[in-house]
Order: C-alpha cells, then structure tokens, then sequence
C-alpha cells in the first residue's frame, strides 16, 4: 500500500535532535530561507504568530474578521477565543482564492479590519488585487501559507501585510512544529516579538517525546509495515482515518489559544534552523502528483478525476486533491489497488453557509487526496 502520510523528514534530522551541543539560546533563530525577510520572527506554531498578531491588535469585542471560506477549523477557533466576529467569501476552484469582487463586497457588508486568506494545497497566487480590496477599506491583509512552503517556492505575498508558515509534522520541510511569521510593519513586528518573549518555553523533554511519536510513525509509513498496520486496524474495527488524524494533530482539543502561547523548546528551534537553512524546492513533488493521477485514472478509468487550483500560477502540491462524484467509493476502490487515498484526516473544513460560500462546500464535500511518494 502506497502511504497517504510521508513524514518529510529525513533520519539525520531526527537524530540530530539528540545531540546535546549548539543549542539554541535566548530568542536567537537562524530562519534560514527567510534571512532575506527582515522582519521574520519564529513562533511555536503559525497559529501561535497569528495569536500573538490579534492579541497585539487588541480589536474591540465582536469586530469582524473575514477567511477565505476552506480553512483550518483552530484557525476559526484562534478568531473566536479572541471574541471576534467571524465572516467568510467563497474560493474560486480554479485559483482556490476567494475573487477580489466577492472580498470587496464581504468588506463592505462587514466592515472587517483584518481578512486572512489561505493559498490552499499548495497552489499561490499573487494577492496583489486582494490587498488592493483591503487597503481601499484599510483592512489588514493576513496570507495563511501553512501548505504553502517548499524552500525559496513562496516566503510571503509582497502584498500581504502578514504572512504565516508553517512547519508542523505534516508539513513540507517539518520541523515537527514551529512556524514563522514574515510582517511589513516592523513596528507591529517588534510588538509580537515582545509578547512572545514573554511566553514560557517548552521543555526539551516534551519536544523530544514529540520527536519519539513522529519517529515511529515515519516507521510505519514503510509500505509493508504500513499495509500491515492498516490490515490490523480494520480487523479490530479501528478508523485509520481518525487514528491518523489524531496522531498527526499538533494540538489538543479543547481551547486553543492557551496552547499557542509558548516558545519553542531550544532543540526544536535549533531543528526548524536546521530545516530551513537546508530548504530547496524542488519539481519531485509535481512529478509524484501527476503520476499519482495518472495511476488512479490507470486504475480507475471511469471515474472522472476533477483537478482543483488549475488557474494557480504556481503549485508546490502540498497535496494532490481531486474532486469525484462518490468520493467515499473512489476512497474504498483506490485503496483496493494499493492506493491509500483518503477524503481527508486534517481538520481542514469548509465555513459559512452553503448558500454563501456553494464552492467551497462543494469542494470539501467531494475532494479525495491522492497518495504521493
């Protein structure tokens, strides 16, 4: 069975985690690929620089705040526990971007000071058009690139006001966790650099038991042990899709933001430098993607594959999402070949309602992820 869940992560890496010497000290982060954004600053998490962003801009309670309509559920969540009122504007399939007119009309109805759009599966655009819409409301413009990294791919829109990037354990170049946050405003910048500062450490003993979790589940992802695995799962009646869901969740249910609120742990930092200082895009990902497509199409010949994000002007394929008519059966049918295609175990979700936001329902609804090596 081809694994849906590639641990990017090589084995030096890992171990390098163990080493006792250089480690970091302080606030002091080698960001790597980043050296060039001035105003980059390191974070627990994406989701932890985008804390400390609302918690500096301190809106007043029940102030709007617009998402692109596909986001992560925490992301929603951060918003919420911030008490803001949130508001979302469909994507457009083909770019995977809400349409600049649709986020001009939301900011009107709304009013909102800040919009967070997500570049989505690894498909970037330019949002140039869409930091026009914000700046003739005087909105700030947020650009979530949580998928979005692959080395020097894509470091932040030089239209966004912030960008967010993440390196948690199923992402491109993980550092098992951690993030960046690249801003314009330097003054804003210093600002978040202050709050986190005052947030406690994690400790080296949590981020090694991290590492010992992402270990094994790299092991796992062997194909042999991996069918095997499956095969046990569905004998004793387990969901894979939700054990791996949960082992690959980087928080804990229950409210969000008292997680964010911590530094990385110094071996942690000392391995996100390690991971960025060695990030170099490369097209391997694009070939896997198409081949992968090529291969459910081989298997699968009447089942019509449907690519999203065609329109994008670039793709790191994060992912390879395809939309079918009867996803569940074309989950059930490619696993049958040796393919471990899922519907999706990450708590990506569409919002709003499906009469506001009908594309992005309609993606969530009928999306199937490709396996990629």
């Amino acid at each position: 069975m081809q694994p849906r869940l590639l641990i990017d992560i090589s084995t030096a890496d890992l171990l390098s985690i163990a080493s006792p010497v250089g480690l970091a000290h302080g606030t002091d982060c080698d960001l790597g690929v980043f050296k060039s954004r001035r105003t980059a600053l390191p974070c627990l998490s994406a989701r932890s620089g985008f804390h400390a962003l609302l918690q500096t801009l301190a809106l007043p309670t029940q102030s709007p705040i617009i998402y692109s309509a596909i986001t992560i559920e925490t992301m929603v969540a951060i918003a919420h526990e911030h008490q803001l009122a949130t508001h979302f504007v469909d994507v457009d399939p083909a770019t995977m971007l809400p349409a600049p007119e649709a986020l001009d009309a939301m900011l009107t109805q709304s009013s909102a000071k800040v919009v967070v759009i997500a570049q989505l599966y690894g498909c970037v655009s330019s949002l140039q058009a869409h930091a026009a819409v914000c700046q003739k409301h005087g909105a700030l413009l947020v650009e979530d690139c949580a998928q979005a990294f692959s080395g020097d791919f894509h470091l932040g829109d030089a239209a966004s006001d912030f960008s967010l990037f993440s390196f948690g354990p199923i992402k491109r170049f993980t550092a098992l966790g951690g993030g960046v946050i690249v801003g314009q405003d330097a003054e804003r910048m210093q600002a978040i650099a202050n709050l986190i500062n005052t947030w406690p450490r994690k400790s080296d003993a949590w981020f090694i038991q991290r590492a010992l979790k992402f270990l094994a589940l790299k092991i796992a992802s062997i194909p042999f042990i991996y069918t095997a695995l499956l095969r046990s799962l569905s004998a004793l009646g387990q969901d894979a899709d939700a054990l791996i869901g949960s082992i690959a969740r980087g928080f804990q249910a229950g409210r969000i933001t008292p997680q964010l609120a911590h530094r990385m742990s110094p071996r942690q930092q000392r391995l996100l430098s390690r991971r960025l200082n060695n990030a170099m895009h490369s097209d391997a990902r694009s070939q896997s993607a198409m081949q992968s497509l090529h291969n459910a199409q081989l298997h699968l010949p009447n089942v019509s594959f449907q690519r999203i994000g065609t329109a994008a002007q670039k793709n790191a394929y994060w992912l390879m999402p395809v939309l079918v008519d009867n996803p569940s059966h074309v989950v059930l049918q490619l696993r049958s070949c040796g393919m471990d295609a899922t519907q999706g175990a990450t708590s990506m979700r569409a919002f709003g309602t499906r009469a506001q936001c009908p594309n992005a329902h309609h993606i969530m609804q009928h999306v199937v992820y490709l396996p990629m090596k």
